[in-house]
C-alpha cells in the first residue's frame, strides 16, 4: 500500500480525484471521518472519510477486508444522477473505495458484507 508524506504530495485535484484511489494519490495523507455506522454486535465499522486538501470523500470499512461492495455514493451529482464509486483495496485492517471529488454535494458510505448485511452512513 501506498501512502503519501503529506496532503499536498497528492498525485491529483479537483474533478481529477474522482475514481482515483485514496492511499495511491496521497489524499488519504489528511483524511478525517465525517460518519460512520458501528455495525451491531461486531467490531466492523463502516466510515465516510474525508480530504480536506483534496475535497473528497470515500468509504472505508474497517476489519472487513472482503465486503461484497463498498462505495461511496454522491446521491444526486447536480443534475440528478447519482455518481457511485467502488471498491479499490484493502489492507490487513481496512477496505476503501475510490473517490468522489465533493466540495458542497454530499456523500454517504455503503456496504453489503457477505455476513452482517447492508449498511449506510449519513449523507454528510
Amino acid at each position: 500500500m501506498a501512502t503519501a508524506s503529506t496532503a499536498g504530495a497528492a498525485t491529483c485535484s479537483g474533478f481529477g480525484c474522482t475514481y482515483q484511489d485514496p492511499q495511491l494519490s496521497g489524499c488519504s495523507a489528511d483524511a478525517v471521518t465525517v460518519a460512520h455506522y458501528q455495525l451491531p454486535a461486531v467490531a466492523q465499522r463502516l466510515e465516510l472519510r474525508w480530504s480536506p486538501s483534496c475535497q473528497t470523500n470515500w468509504a472505508r470499512m474497517y476489519l472487513d477486508t472482503s465486503p461484497v461492495w463498498l462505495r461511496a455514493v454522491q446521491p444526486d451529482r447536480g443534475d440528478g444522477l447519482p455518481r457511485v464509486t467502488q471498491l479499490s483495496g484493502h489492507s490487513d485492517t481496512y477496505s476503501w473505495s475510490v473517490m468522489i471529488y465533493s466540495p458542497t454535494l454530499c456523500v454517504y458510505a455503503d456496504v453489503q458484507t457477505s455476513i452482517w448485511g447492508r449498511y449506510r452512513t449519513a449523507c454528510v
